[in-house]
């Protein structure tokens, strides 16, 4: 029966049967694989019009003016993530050094990151698999674009420090994750690699230690159990240790967090809801599924939620056809693979309680990106998982047109929202950009005064929310003038 289908030499049809000059590939499949790279190298071009908010003005002229010591007490007392700290910390000292912003070179050098983490595991995967490198790199791209896209984006993607934080972490998860599904091997080594990049994921970010504390747990349990169920003489093994990594790593995040942030009264913004157990949880519970599935950039709405639950069920059932080649895996990537699901999903819940749980109300959109993100991973686990259940029953081995049509699908219905506003944001390219330019060049110059002009207010990339008006060195002045007038020494700014 495979060799009546029609193959795919150059795209997603098995190399080891079929003359490559003799078939020709269908239109839909070039679609697949050039509609979310156009989307994504769109996306790529806005990250020169990325700016900074009042964190970026404060955290760099601290920097600057006491240097390593202020690197520890953030990281000791008020940030306790030193991965995305030492990054924030070597971009600030390039700018202190150049008196150049550089924020496009910085967003272009962590998006190019995530981009490797996604599509290198299907590269190399490829070399060795009977079907080649094109359909795990079909998979790869979706799963890339679905990272980027069908969430808000700005402070992730266009913003210096939220993107320093969020970008490595969640390119920290997803490359093991896709080595893994894609891969479809287990060994030592492996492990080892994983539990170390889950391991820095967690001192990237919060949520980062959230997901490697939920999986480095989930994955030692489910072991332990698997070998109790089995009967073997020995529940525990040397191996195991490498699991406790990514849970201490994770741990001591959340001490620390617990120590500062947390214990911080001053964040409390709905008294209704902090610091209750119970209010928490209720409306974590019943806003989850809106959170993380919704498409909207700003507020989810029904139309948001609908494409979102298209597009999150065309990649698994994407995901389903893809892995459904693939041979028997081994117990042990078994469980790894269950437990990503698993910590992808818990780690994303718990993101919402902690945030309602400090603040009373939903933070931040940060944080609902990384959740979005989590969940597109979990299902790429449970489409792995499900491709060798009896599920994989209901679904016969698909045509290359319908294994491109469900990622353009995923593509269109997670994507659609991003890519109008990334194109009314390319609209007004250089007007942003000429904006960005001169503030940047009144912000350096000698002059005591300085002029801030507010360009078009992007959908994609974000703004800045200040009011306009004339502004002195005073405590009358909104925070977010007075840390850009005293970054750049000015006693006055016309906000114009």
């Amino acid at each position: 029966m495979r060799a009546c289908l029609p193959s795919l030499p150059n795209m997603l049809a098995p190399s080891r049967s079929v003359d490559s000059n003799t078939r020709r590939t269908p239109l839909i499949v070039w679609v697949a694989f050039a509609l979310p790279t156009a989307l994504l190298a769109s996306m790529l071009t806005l990250t020169p019009l990325g700016l900074w908010q009042m964190d970026e003005y404060f955290t760099i002229s601290t920097f600057g003016a006491q240097g390593l010591p202020s690197l520890w007490h953030r990281i000791l007392i008020w940030s306790p993530r030193p991965v995305s700290e030492l990054l924030l910390f070597g971009y600030a000292t390039v700018v202190t050094r150049t008196g150049l912003q550089l924020t496009g070179t910085f967003l272009a050098a962590l998006w190019i990151g995530l981009f490797a983490a996604c599509l290198l595991p299907a590269v190399w995967t490829g070399r060795r698999s009977r079907t080649g490198r094109r359909r795990p790199l079909l998979l790869a791209l979706t799963v890339l674009t679905l990272l980027v896209v069908g969430h808000p984006i700005s402070e992730v993607f266009y913003w210096p420090q939220g993107a320093g934080a969020y970008l490595p972490t969640i390119a920290l998860i997803a490359a093991p994750v896709l080595a893994m599904v894609l891969g479809n091997r287990w060994s030592l080594t492996r492990d080892a690699l994983t539990c170390l990049c889950f391991s820095l994921a967690a001192l990237a970010s919060e949520v980062g230690a959230f997901f490697a504390l939920a999986w480095g747990g989930t994955a030692l349990g489910v072991a332990i159990a698997h070998r109790w169920i089995a009967g073997s003489p020995s529940l525990i093994r040397r191996s195991d240790v490498l699991l406790a990594l990514p849970m201490l790593a994770g741990l001591a995040v959340i001490y620390l967090l617990a120590n500062a942030r947390f214990a911080n009264e001053a964040e409390l913004v709905n008294p209704e809801v902090a610091r209750r157990l119970g209010a928490s949880l209720w409306i974590t519970l019943t806003s989850f599924p809106v959170d993380v599935l919704a498409t909207d950039l700003v507020a989810p709405t029904t139309g948001g939620l609908l494409l979102g639950i298209v597009g999150k069920s065309a990649l698994l059932v994407l995901s389903i056809f893809i892995f459904q080649r693939d041979q028997a895996a081994p117990p042990e990537l078994r469980l790894r693979v269950a437990s990503v699901a698993v910590a992808a999903l818990v780690a994303a819940l718990f993101s919402l309680f902690a945030g309602f749980f400090q603040f009373g109300v939903h933070c931040c959109q940060r944080h609902q990106t990384f959740r979005s993100q989590l969940l597109v991973l979990a299902i790429v686990a449970a489409g792995w998982l499900l491709a060798r259940s009896w599920v994989s029953g209901w679904f016969r081995s698909g045509p290359q047109s319908l294994i491109a049509a469900a990622s353009i699908v995923a593509v269109v219905a997670s994507g659609s929202q991003t890519a109008v506003a990334v194109a009314r944001d390319l609209a007004h390219y250089p007007q942003i950009l000429q904006a960005r330019t001169e503030n940047w060049r009144e912000g350096v110059s000698a002059d005591t005064e300085m002029t801030y002009r507010l360009a078009h207010g992007g959908e994609a990339i974000g703004h800045v929310f200040v009011p306009t008006g004339t502004f002195l060195d005073n405590d009358q002045t909104p925070r977010e003038i007075l840390a850009m007038m005293r970054y750049f020494r000015k006693t006055k700014a016309v906000i114009e």
